[in-house]
């Protein structure tokens, strides 16, 4: 890997800041870096040790995209990177970090880790959400953790009617529903009782936000599965919003066509990293018990 792309979290000086360390470092080992105009040091551009490119095509003609921010910045590059396969890793400048896995402090160790070969490669399920209005497509995006379909400004349940496959499976009114994948299983579903799903497995959950009726659960389905999701309230301050960073306005009649995506994306990690290491230190959970 000798062209790394660097995508950081915007206006943070922090993230800026260890993006010129990783620059400089970089360059000490023969790589060529692309960075943001917000990166860039203008005499290292004038002598082509490195490009600048905006965030939308950095990822273009890369071998590596370090994104050095939280996890909302590691979603935005996962968009950025697009249908590329390039592989992300995530430094961590903010709070929980499920995504961007590597401590800021540790981010040069790890990576003369992966310059020298000692790293995996994790492929994340994404899914695909269609918008049908009156019969034509109106939307089409992917997304790496959730698809929510939720009320608006107004304090109103919302009521939609959920298959999978064709057939028919419940209907419910609520604040939404949330539609996520194993990897957006720790994001917004986990806030609303949904079960961590590990990364690997090829499932889908859907998770009823406040359901009307207690009995609507978090329910698991098989990844293949697609599930159609159709509005049936009788007004329209509705959102769809998209990994939570794109917003758009659904109507009455509104269908939601959601499916996995072909396209995998690419998560790279230190050899030695553990998932279940990150969700302990994560979630603060209990340390070994002593016998």
């Amino acid at each position: 890997m000798r062209s790394i792309g660097i995508i950081h979290k915007c206006a943070d000086a922090a993230a800026i800041a260890a993006a010129r360390s990783l620059v400089l470092w970089l360059q000490r080992q023969g790589c060529l870096a692309t960075v943001t105009s917000e990166v860039a040091d203008p005499n290292q551009v004038d002598s082509g040790l490195v490009r600048v490119a905006a965030q939308d095509h950095l990822a273009d003609g890369q071998d590596l995209v370090v994104v050095i921010g939280g996890d909302g910045t590691f979603i935005a590059a996962a968009r950025a990177v697009g249908e590329r396969s390039v592989p992300l890793l995530g430094i961590n400048m903010g709070r929980l970090g499920f995504l961007t896995e590597v401590p800021v402090e540790a981010m040069l160790a790890t990576m003369a880790q992966v310059l020298s070969g000692h790293y995996a490669i994790e492929q994340r399920t994404m899914l695909c959400a269609t918008v049908y209005r009156h019969g034509a497509q109106v939307l089409s995006r992917h997304v790496l953790n959730d698809i929510v379909a939720h009320k608006g400004a107004l304090a109103r349940m919302v009521e939609y009617a959920v298959s999978i496959d064709g057939q028919f499976v419940f209907s419910s009114r609520s604040d939404g529903l949330i539609v996520a994948t194993p990897t957006g299983s720790t994001a917004y579903a986990l806030s609303s009782g949904g079960p961590i799903i590990y990364p690997a497995l090829d499932v889908i959950l859907l998770a009823p936000i406040c359901p009307h009726t207690l009995s609507n659960r978090p329910i698991v389905v098989p990844g293949q599965g697609v599930i159609t999701l159709e509005m049936v309230s009788d007004h329209n301050d509705r959102l769809l919003t998209l990994d939570g960073q794109v917003g758009f306005p659904l109507e009455e009649g509104d269908r939601i066509q959601i499916q996995r995506c072909d396209q995998r994306l690419s998560l790279l990690h230190a050899p030695d990293r553990n998932y279940y290491d990150i969700l302990r230190n994560k979630l603060h959970w209990g340390e070994r018990l002593g016998v």
